[in-house]
């Protein structure tokens, strides 16, 4: 009976999978021809602020989706399961178009510089949560991404809403930035709607957490899912605030 009971939340698993890689796909899709009609001759070129913003904000939300489907095969609490899943699509979603973008552009998603460059001097002055190994502010590192895989039931909840918090946070400046930048048409309108959107599941989030009786990374200095430095255990409100984790404007260099 456990093993009959166990295949139809792996099914349920594969279909998630699947249905984000396709609204992936069809975002790319949709990037791509959308930018034959909007973007036209005029393109952005590849140091300026619209490709440094598509590229890193690509990465960025790739994760969040990789995050969004580790929680979904463990969670059993129905508000993290809707967020997941709405992030997971939306994102993925963006993930696709900022993809076609690059490609019309006729741009290589390789940076010529150093990931986050293009936000100086269109910065706001806030910091971001920067985790040693992370590969930006606000990303998790490879070791929070393992704790995220070993976690289960209302821990692995807890962490995914700790890491999407600072992960949203690290989000919503990049795309503030990019505005600040002045990137126009498509990138415009779609950095003023991550800024929107991740804004209001920011403040769905600490909801949330409040009621799990469990802080935020940025409001307890604890540095989640991070071997001697609290982990998932969110129950640690002490200020860990040297345990591997900095304030950073942006940059990881």
């Amino acid at each position: 009976m456990g093993t009959a009971a166990a295949q139809p939340e792996s099914g349920w698993a594969r279909v998630r999978v699947g249905v984000v890689a396709g609204t992936a796909v069809l975002g790319l899709v949709l990037g791509t021809l959308l930018g034959w009609v909007v973007f036209g001759g005029s393109t952005p070129g590849d140091d300026s602020v619209a490709a440094g913003f598509t590229r890193d904000m690509a990465e960025h939300h790739a994760q969040a989706v990789e995050m969004s489907l580790e929680v979904l095969q463990t969670t059993e609490d129905d508000g993290v399961r809707a967020l997941a899943t709405d992030i997971a699509s939306t994102q993925g979603n963006q993930l696709g178009q900022m993809e076609g973008w690059i490609r019309q552009w006729g741009l290589p998603m390789a940076r010529p510089g150093d990931r986050m460059e293009w936000m100086d001097g269109h910065h706001s002055g806030h910091t971001m949560h920067l985790v040693e190994g992370a590969p930006m502010a606000g990303m998790a590192s490879p070791e929070q991404m393992e704790s995220l895989r070993a976690a289960e039931g209302e821990a692995a909840d807890i962490l995914y809403l700790q890491l999407m918090t600072t992960h949203h946070i690290a989000g919503v400046e990049m795309a503030q930035a990019a505005l600040d930048g002045g990137v126009e048409g498509e990138v415009r309108r779609l950095a003023a709607a991550m800024v929107n959107g991740q804004e209001a599941e920011i403040d769905l989030m600490h909801g949330m957490l409040e009621e799990l009786g469990a802080p935020t990374q940025e409001a307890s200095g604890t540095t989640v899912g991070v071997a001697g430095s609290g982990s998932a255990d969110t129950g640690d409100h002490a200020d860990h605030s040297g345990d591997g984790a900095e304030e950073t404007g942006g940059h990881d260099h």
